[in-house]
């Protein structure tokens, strides 16, 4: 179950100020270890700490493998390679990698079953409970109030 949080658009120069949107609430960020745990607690005959070794290990593996120019594909989870950001030229005779290449990055992209079409189909969410709820004044400004208990109900997203 997600839940969200209702927010205020404040950006004076965005097209949508003023307007609402929803945001998920992350309830914790689960490490490396913790990962190796739960995934050592689902009906596998390897230990917490093999796991947590060879989850290392590919980490080690996607980055190198990204950083020399390939594409790492897992299964119904993402394709990750490098992507880097530049500044424009006129010709292509005045590009230069060091006066025009800004950063290299991570890219992630989903695949099979985290596409957003198979994620939209199997999340549900709920509002968060209790949280200050944002509310527009007639200045356009926005102040806050306590949210409800009953948080909206439970909704399934299609």
């Amino acid at each position: 179950m997600l839940h969200y949080k209702i927010y205020r658009d404040t950006k004076k120069k965005s097209e949508h100020f003023g307007e609402y949107y929803a945001r998920v609430v992350v309830n914790h960020t689960i490490d490396l270890t913790e990962l190796a745990e739960h995934m050592s607690n689902h009906n596998t005959p390897f230990s917490k700490g093999a796991i947590y070794g060879v989850l290392t290990d590919m980490v080690a593996c996607i980055r190198e493998l990204v950083l020399e120019g390939n594409a790492v594909k897992i299964p119904d989870l993402a394709i990750f390679s490098i992507g880097i950001e530049t500044r424009p030229v006129r010709t292509a005779e005045d590009f230069t990698p060091s006066k025009n290449i800004r950063s290299a990055y991570l890219r992630s992209g989903t695949t099979g079953k985290f596409m957003r079409s198979q994620v939209s189909k199997a999340v549900r969410v709920q509002e968060q409970s209790i949280y200050a709820l944002p509310e527009k004044k007639s200045d356009g400004e926005g102040e806050t109030k306590p949210g409800g208990e009953t948080g909206g109900g439970d909704t399934t997203k299609p």
